[in-house]
């Protein structure tokens, strides 16, 4: 097939092309010429006013119910999802039922990536059953080509098992993430403790149980060596101590979710339990914190931490509703909508595409000609509503359905497919 895809932004720091208008011709996959003087017939042709293009975006926390609780989405329906929010590539974690530990669970979620434009890699369970006390055949998993290790909603609580499966990856360079919660502090808790959970009276989970948790695991880290990845940052001091494990050369790195970064603690006022999260939502000086990590790179990444749920999760007294918000569609939207006078795109870009790469150690995609095509086409000029007909998940466990975007993901091409928005080309 020949996509001809006309006067298209590239964002690509580091490279030349970096923001440069191009042409852009794509034969069976590969870029086969940049500006060409004539396209000559095409199957496919893109031209858009206000047309972007990046390397894919890259999800580095999503979760599916598939196996187990296939309702609330299986891999199909996460697939839709990714491509709908430009995504050419996911992590996903392994909370399923059965846990994804074992080398048929990784093989089976591989063998669901044929034939589509996005690739979704298994991370395998550091425990057996993610239960946090019996390492997991983390080799055998390596050798499946799992990228990651990390028991997702679960925290490495055990010191011996975090100490053991740090200096246990070194044989292979392996990358230990940890969800930063202890389970203790956290216990019971149903938002972010402070005035709003006061007067709520609901029980809070203190910014210290996240806290805590990384100041161990960073003294943990200086012990044993190796390099761990912290998943979903919420608080102002654990941005500091990051940094300042940075500063100290120690290999670490972090992530933190796009509602963290918008939404503070004072929308629970509503009880409703679609802003109920884990970690909670914080304050305001928290979101500031956060926001300021990812523009000096303190944060390297930001995800969806994609988490469907059905209504009969949420729709329950709010004690006993999940934790958990969607996300990957309207990550892209969510940051033109709240985020773009205080991130740059080009930090935001690379918080999505190129920095989870480097970090999971995935060969990042190129713009020479006749490489495999692999990137986004995206535009911050295009009027759409998340609704119950635009949203690709099979849950709806989002406070901004039926909200009004303008950024929207129009094509992914990955792994010699292309998805396609019907409204961006013209045969």
């Amino acid at each position: 097939m020949r996509t001809y895809i006309k006067d298209v932004k590239i964002i690509a720091s580091g490279t030349s092309l970096h923001q440069k208008t191009v042409s852009m011709l794509i034969e069976n996959g590969r870029i086969s010429e940049i500006n060409p003087k004539d396209p000559g017939e095409v199957d496919v042709r893109i031209e858009k006013s206000g047309l972007m293009a990046s390397a894919s975006w890259f999800d580095m926390r999503v979760f599916s119910g598939e196996p187990g609780e296939e309702f609330r989405e299986d891999l199909e329906s996460l697939s839709n999802v990714l491509l709908a929010g430009g995504f050419g590539g996911a992590l996903l974690m392994p909370n399923t039922q059965p846990v994804l530990q074992n080398r048929s669970d990784f093989s089976s979620v591989f063998a669901k990536n044929m034939g589509k434009a996005v690739k979704i890699y298994p991370a395998s369970a550091v425990t057996i059953n993610c239960d946090g006390e019996n390492l997991n055949e983390m080799l055998d998993a390596h050798f499946t080509g799992v990228p990651a290790f990390t028991d997702g909603l679960q925290p490495l609580w055990n010191s011996d098992i975090l100490v053991k499966s740090l200096q246990y990856l070194q044989k292979f360079d392996g990358l230990l993430m940890n969800f930063p919660q202890d389970k203790n502090l956290a216990m019971f808790g149903q938002m972010s403790e402070g005035v709003v959970s006061t007067g709520l009276g609901l029980k809070g989970i203190p910014h210290l149980a996240e806290e805590l948790m990384i100041q161990r695991d960073l003294e943990l880290l200086k012990y044993a060596g190796g390099k761990i990845h912290f998943s979903c940052l919420s608080s102002a001091k654990s941005v500091e101590l990051i940094r300042q494990a940075k500063n100290e050369g120690l290999n670490v790195t972090c992530d933190v979710g796009i509602h963290h970064l918008i939404l503070d603690d004072s929308h629970l006022e509503t009880f409703d339990a679609n802003y109920k999260v884990s970690p909670p939502l914080r304050t305001k000086k928290d979101i500031e914190a956060l926001i300021s990590g990812v523009n000096d790179g303190t944060i390297d990444v930001i995800v969806s931490a994609h988490q469907p749920y059905d209504q009969d999760h949420k729709k329950l007294e709010f004690d006993y509703a999940a934790f958990g918000i969607m996300g990957s569609q309207i990550l892209f939207p969510l940051y033109q909508k709240f985020l773009k006078d205080k991130i740059q795109l080009n930090t935001f870009i690379n918080c999505i595409a190129s920095n989870p790469r480097k970090i999971l150690k995935i060969v990042p995609p190129t713009w020479e000609v006749g490489t495999t095509v692999d990137l986004t086409l995206f535009t911050m000029e295009d009027d759409w509503l998340f609704d119950a007909t635009s949203n690709q998940s099979r849950s709806d466990n989002s406070p901004f359905l039926n909200t009004a975007f303008k950024a929207k993901a129009l094509a992914v091409f990955n792994q010699g497919q292309a998805y396609l928005d019907p409204n961006i080309y013209s045969a």
